[in-house]
């Protein structure tokens, strides 16, 4: 089973999960403590949920370019507490609110995730330029850490059988395009890199990596610090993938040594033709097996199963 590195204690993340709240500690998951219908489908220790850019408001009636943003997050939360066997955890990689990261934004997004909880379900969350840390915060206290890694950062490391995945936080200011990783969160992700060089290594950060520096006086709409951070990771021979989102886009490729995936976004998209949805991923001994799941059941695309070896 997972364990999640994180500043929690085992004290806290035992009132906290009493509460009927899904907190993150360095501990094996209680799986025991989840409702029975979901104790009687079997945990597939390799399965975890993908989701990006789920862009939640104040109130469920609200909508942007046509979509319900609330509506969407419901729908798949519903799709992944049905899966059996159920997944290890789900991540939420960035822009889990609308636009500014308000308190009720994180109250609706919330109760959109509580049925999670009691699927057995650890969340985990990245940082995207809509989110505010505070506010996130108080409407989902068992995500702030107690002691954290890197100040004024949201980063944590969940540790699966087959890889490890390295959440990073690239929220520079709230509602500012741009991204940022920073010097002391990459110091932090090379020792925790080190640390555990023992299993392949996946990446996860909300902005998009951004090789090429904007026109003058166009801000940057990825990560501004994108060659230090890509300088950071080929350092470690065990990093097989990145993740990212922020762009509404899906897409797989390939960097050097590096499996480049887009998640797409829950919420709308920035083309028609694009879809959204999330991934159900697999992570074996031998790579990442990704299921991309669209919310348009009739998109041709849904159900596409992609296989990224790690030495391929």
């Amino acid at each position: 089973m997972p364990i999640h590195v994180s500043p929690l204690s085992r004290r806290q993340w035992l009132t906290q999960s009493t509460a009927g709240v899904v907190g993150l500690g360095f501990l094996e998951m209680p799986w025991a403590s989840s409702a029975d219908s979901a104790a009687e489908r079997a945990i597939a220790t390799d399965r975890i949920a993908l989701l990006s850019d789920t862009h939640i408001p104040s109130t469920p009636d609200v909508t942007a370019r046509g979509v319900n943003m609330t509506e969407n997050l419901k729908r798949v939360v519903s799709q992944i507490c049905i899966l059996d066997p159920r997944p290890v955890g789900v991540i939420v990689n960035g822009d889990c609110a609308y636009l500014k990261g308000l308190p009720n934004d994180y109250a609706n997004f919330a109760a959109c995730v509580a049925p999670l909880a009691t699927a057995g379900l650890p969340l985990h969350l990245t940082m995207g330029n809509h989110d505010n840390r505070e506010p996130l915060y108080d409407a989902l206290a068992d995500q702030r850490p107690e002691n954290p890694p890197v100040e004024s950062k949201h980063v944590s490391v969940i540790e699966m059988r087959h890889a490890n995945f390295f959440l990073l936080d690239s929220l520079k200011q709230v509602d500012l395009v741009t991204g940022q990783v920073g010097e002391s969160q990459l110091s932090w992700l090379s020792a925790a890199l080190a640390a555990r060089a023992d299993k392949p290594a996946v990446v996860v950060v909300h902005h998009n990596p951004q090789f090429t520096p904007p026109a003058e006086g166009k801000p940057w709409t990825g990560i501004e610090d994108t060659e230090a951070l890509f300088a950071c990771l080929d350092q470690h021979a065990h990093v097989k993938a990145f993740v990212f989102g922020h762009s509404h886009d899906w897409s797989v490729s390939r960097r050097g040594k590096l499996h480049m995936i887009n998640l797409p976004p829950v919420a709308y998209v920035f083309a028609e033709d694009r879809p959204n949805g999330w991934v159900d991923a697999r992570v074996t001994a031998a790579g990442l097996e990704l299921n991309l799941r669209t919310l348009n059941e009739n998109d041709p695309r849904n159900g596409l199963k992609i296989s990224m070896p790690w030495n391929g």
